[in-house]
């Protein structure tokens, strides 16, 4: 089933009802099974020339995004927690580009990318709640490695972080440490997920803005990957 939409997507999560909430511009949407959409919410610091961006569901059906001014001014962002009763909360703010937003296995630990700067940082986190405190840098990626983007943990705790023009994914441990890197064939990589089993990992990939030789070089730009991560983690 394909859906039209009147702008870009900022984001999409899957709600386990199989139902899919959306980021329009400042609003978050709601696409029911049937494939009708309905307007749920509105940002709190809407306005034009900003926009929502990137998103994850929590264990309590909490949605988590990231608030950006498109001309991604420094500072100028937010994230937001919705929670199922309609009610925004404003976690923190100072952020340029939020992407990535996943948290460990525990959910005691909340982890946020921002892109721009080339930071993940953690935040303690109270699953029963949705409290968050103490916001500390968990690593800080040089842009010459690229920008970090979507964010996942993997059955073994490690973050997986795909890096924008990067080439590659960075497997980083709790602690900070980069413990390998996955290269792949696109020279954008965007996001990743894994399947049920957490064998096969699915990437997606960008090709917007990619010169025509560099097209040439790495033509599955903008194609989805699919990885067998068992095999990646025994090289």
């Amino acid at each position: 089933m394909a859906h039209a939409m009147p702008v870009p997507l900022g984001f999409v999560v899957e709600k386990n009802t199989g139902e899919l909430i959306i980021g329009l511009g400042c609003h978050v949407e709601l696409i029911d099974r049937a494939g009708k959409r309905r307007r749920i919410a509105t940002a709190p610091h809407a306005q034009e020339g900003f926009r929502l961006n990137d998103a994850s569901l929590d264990s309590s059906g909490r949605l988590w995004v990231g608030l950006i001014d498109e001309e991604l001014k420094d500072g100028s962002g937010y994230l937001y927690r919705l929670d199922p009763d309609g009610k925004w909360h404003t976690v923190d703010s100072g952020f340029t580009l939020i992407n990535g937003i996943t948290w460990s296995h525990d959910g005691k630990t909340l982890y946020v990318t921002d892109s721009r700067r080339g930071v993940i940082y953690g935040y303690d986190n109270d699953p029963g709640s949705g409290e968050v405190s103490n916001r500390r840098e968990v690593i800080s990626i040089h842009p010459k490695k690229g920008k970090p983007d979507g964010l996942i943990v993997d059955q073994h705790g490690f973050l997986l972080s795909v890096l924008f023009d990067g080439a590659a994914i960075a497997r980083i441990s709790p602690q900070g440490e980069i413990e390998r890197w996955i290269h792949l064939p696109v020279q954008r990589p965007t996001s990743c997920s894994f399947a049920d089993d957490d064998r096969y990992l699915y990437v997606t990939s960008a090709r917007l803005g990619l010169s025509e030789a560099l097209l040439e070089t790495m033509p599955y730009s903008g194609a989805l990957l699919r990885i067998d991560y068992r095999r990646a983690l025994e090289r």
